[in-house]
């Protein structure tokens, strides 16, 4: 039997549209939207809203979101966290990981794919409900991430960054915050390559289309 009780999604980000876009895609998915516009904002209603989910941004005022992470998970240990970052860095997204995050989304993301995420994030949210009365779930502690999991982490930060700079290798180093050898090692050892660009109507989800037509 499914749990009725909806899914509660904190969104942290000093940007008030991003906040405002992504709440309103949460809405569509029938999550229950909250927003904080700080590190400090989050954790003080962290107690009092128990959020199923949270979706912050990295670079916040005064706090990181990796810091905002690391104390929801000390508070709540279930909840499910994914950060978003213009600065998609292969130890940002390592570290996040390490901290118990679900997902790094580098911006600038389509909507589409952090949908997909928020979809996921919910429905591992569903399942450990439905089971906490026979089979409670323990928070997996940061150590037990394997190698594997970590390699993965890192492919997808650098295809994703590959992409956002349209193959740029030199930005690509840049944003990863690595050597130039390093790139292209990693890039022949991942299989990193510069994906067909998707036909116009297929490529409307980003933030910044979005912020336009909310502005209409």
């Amino acid at each position: 039997m499914s749990d009725p009780r909806p899914v509660r999604l904190l969104i942290v980000d000093d940007q008030q549209s991003i906040c405002s876009l992504c709440a309103s895609l949460g809405q569509r998915m029938g999550l229950v939207c909250f927003q904080a516009q700080s590190a400090e904002e989050a954790l003080e209603r962290l107690d009092n809203l128990a959020p199923d989910l949270i979706l912050t941004d990295l670079m916040l005022r005064n706090r990181s979101g990796l810091e905002l992470l690391a104390e929801a998970k000390r508070r709540l240990p279930r909840t499910e966290v994914a950060l978003m970052s213009a600065h998609g860095t292969i130890a940002n997204a390592v570290q996040a990981m390490r901290l118990g995050a679900y997902d790094f989304i580098v911006k600038p993301f389509q909507i589409e794919e952090l949908t997909l995420v928020l979809e996921r994030m919910a429905e591992k949210v569903q399942f450990a409900r439905e089971n906490e009365c026979s089979q409670p779930l323990s928070p997996v502690p940061a150590t037990a991430l394997s190698c594997t999991d970590l390699q993965e982490v890192e492919r997808l930060t650098m295809q994703r960054v590959f992409e956002q700079v349209d193959g740029d290798k030199e930005q690509a180093q840049k944003l990863l915050g690595i050597s130039r050898a390093t790139l292209y090692r990693k890039i022949k050892r991942y299989g990193i390559q510069k994906q067909q660009a998707r036909p116009e109507e297929e490529t409307r989800g980003t933030v910044e289309r979005m912020v336009l037509l909310s502005q209409r």
